[in-house]
């Protein structure tokens, strides 16, 4: 009887220890570097719009979370391995759709190939015309898996980088032709990359490539701090402190 009864005690101490596994992770909200919406100052606190409106999100729902820039690929991974980990700023696909919870719409961009002004001989009427030229992308990038499946193949006319300033020193030294980009962020992330941006033109949109950014979270996070979250953003929104910060950062906000 005395063994049956310890043997139970141990199955629920795993059971228990199993279901507050997700509560107890660190709550971390994680992201890239991408002026003027998030903007890497090394060891200064990040700043930028969406930075501005995630510690609003945070202070306004009461939870102990911290913000974390890495590249994009390693904020991508950690979202979908780690629970009680939000990412934003994320464009929206079917491809992501069930790897994530959604909790809301930060901002929508539109997105293009961008090319050097010097280099008169590019021609772009359609997206397959970009096929012949070399396009720069960053990679686990949504515009990554756009290409692969418009048929662009990896080192023969795309090529991807980890972060930024080598995806635009790619363009202007020559490696590559192209670079997909969007309307909001190509001039800040060029003159971070110590080039100069007047020497680049934005030459196609790209009109079928999703272009709303979103706020996720890893699909193994706590509901209750899913509903914290989602509550502050949608009253931040709603009273008019999401369309102040948006203005302060000159910045038209989304159609919702």
């Amino acid at each position: 009887m005395l063994s049956r009864l310890l043997t139970i005690i141990g199955l629920l101490a795993i059971v228990s220890s199993t279901f507050y596994c997700a509560a107890d992770e660190k709550i971390q909200f994680v992201t890239e570097d991408l002026p003027p919406l998030q903007i890497d100052r090394g060891k200064q606190p990040p700043t930028g719009a969406l930075i501005e409106l995630v510690k609003l999100i945070i202070a306004d729902s009461g939870i102990d979370a911290k913000i974390t820039i890495f590249p994009w690929a390693r904020s991508y991974e950690l979202a979908t391995k780690k629970p009680n980990t939000f990412i934003f700023s994320m464009l929206r696909s079917d491809e992501r759709e069930a790897k994530f919870i959604w909790l809301g719409k930060l901002f929508t961009i539109q997105s293009y190939f961008a090319a050097l002004k010097s280099n008169t001989t590019i021609q772009l009427d359609h997206i397959e015309q970009a096929k012949q030229y070399a396009v720069g992308a960053i990679r686990h990038d949504l515009a990554e898996n756009y290409l692969l499946n418009k048929g662009f193949i990896h080192k023969k006319n795309l090529y991807v980088s980890n972060k930024y300033p080598a995806l635009w020193s790619q363009l202007y030294t020559g490696k590559t032709d192209l670079v997909f980009t969007n309307s909001i962020i190509w001039r800040h992330e060029i003159m971070k990359a110590s080039f100069d941006p007047a020497e680049v033109e934005l030459i196609y949109e790209i009109n079928d490539f999703a272009s709303d950014l979103y706020l996720a979270a890893n699909l193994a996070t706590d509901q209750a701090i899913i509903e914290k979250v989602k509550t502050s953003f949608e009253a931040i929104k709603a009273d008019g402190r999401y369309q102040q910060i948006m203005k302060k950062w000159q910045l038209n906000p989304p159609q919702s």
